[in-house]
């Protein structure tokens, strides 16, 4: 018998009650619309969320979710390949897939790339480790890759879930990359990001797309394997419930990442050593990177440079610090690294 959306809703949706009034990193959420909404990070505005609809109902769109046509805001067909979209265009495109989801609405700048949606507009949310025991069951293939990376990464099953098509049971034939999500303290996942990036410079499981490496991706059971890591503790999560303020825009800024404890995490936070910013030096700066792309991607010795905002975060609970800004991927990028390190 072939699996209906309406299965998949009893299968996979969970009620949004179970979230507990506050929406977290990685998740998926089915809008009453019908559409997709992923959120990124720790901040959310009370009774609702920041995220962005991957996919919306669409007649005639070119992708299938069990039987459903729909359109995708992250990527567009080009004659017989499909091509990434960025984060600008996607935004725009929100309003036209819903006219009540104005691009301009004002939101924190942190978001600029995301939209507010209300708790109420849901009808479920899709828990990560509940995702992978329902898909455990139906693929094969995801309960052997998912029992590999646990082992080889020394991660109880119970701390793993799933984000991704897979979060609500969507698999193409050809399609084998497991969107594996990690949770943890942060000293846990510190440890597990390690033997990732050891395991990632292994030739048998090295991933090399689109020309390049990527640190934070592996092979495992002949399976891709894309780490999602998100805290156990959202109380050890640097940036919930924060706040900014923008102090200048278009601001030069290099530097050396001396601290990449946050890495993996979204949003990336980074503490900068040997700093310019414009023509001034500074000692330390914490980066901010609130693009999801960018979640390890850089680490301790890597000199960036970037066309970023300075801003003042102003957490809930704790002192206020200045800080650069990056929202778009576009903006920064790795020029080189200190052979001796990072600096202490």
């Amino acid at each position: 018998m072939k699996y209906t959306f309406e299965q998949m809703l009893k299968d996979f949706l969970r009620p949004i009650e179970e979230l507990g009034g506050k929406a977290t990193d990685s998740l998926y959420f089915l809008r009453r619309d019908g559409s997709f909404v992923f959120t990124e990070g720790y901040c959310h505005p009370a009774g609702g969320l920041y995220g962005k609809i991957i996919y919306y109902p669409e007649e005639g769109g070119t992708v299938d979710v069990f039987g459903r046509p729909y359109g995708c805001t992250t990527k567009k067909k080009k004659g017989e390949e499909y091509i990434y979209v960025g984060h600008p265009e996607q935004i725009r495109r929100h309003g036209e897939i819903d006219p009540s989801l104005d691009p301009a609405v004002e939101r924190p700048v942190f978001v600029e790339y995301e939209m507010p949606f209300r708790l109420d507009e849901f009808l479920g949310y899709f828990d990560p480790h509940h995702s992978l025991e329902v898909c455990s069951g139906m693929y094969p293939w995801v309960a052997r890759a998912a029992r590999a990376a646990s082992e080889v990464l020394e991660v109880p099953w119970e701390r793993l879930g799933l984000t991704g098509s897979l979060a609500y049971g969507r698999y193409e034939e050809g399609d084998d990359d497991l969107d594996l999500v990690i949770r943890g303290s942060v000293a846990d996942n510190l440890r597990v990001y390690r033997t990732i990036r050891s395991l990632s410079s292994l030739p048998e499981r090295m991933v090399v797309e689109f020309g390049r490496w990527w640190p934070m991706r592996f092979y495992e059971a002949d399976v891709l394997i894309c780490p999602f890591f998100t805290y156990a503790d959202p109380a050890e999560a640097p940036l919930a419930d924060f706040a900014v303020e923008v102090l200048r825009d278009g601001v030069e800024v290099e530097g050396v990442v001396a601290d990449d404890t946050h890495t993996v995490y979204m949003p990336p936070l980074l503490e900068m050593a040997d700093v310019r910013v414009g023509p001034e030096s500074r000692e330390r700066l914490p980066l901010v990177i609130y693009d999801g792309a960018l979640r390890g991607e850089y680490f301790n010795g890597d000199i960036l440079r970037m066309n970023a905002r300075m801003v003042e975060i102003k957490p809930a609970a704790g002192a206020r610090y200045t800080a650069a800004l990056v929202t778009l991927w576009d903006n920064i990028r790795k020029i080189g690294e200190r052979t001796d390190g990072p600096p202490a």
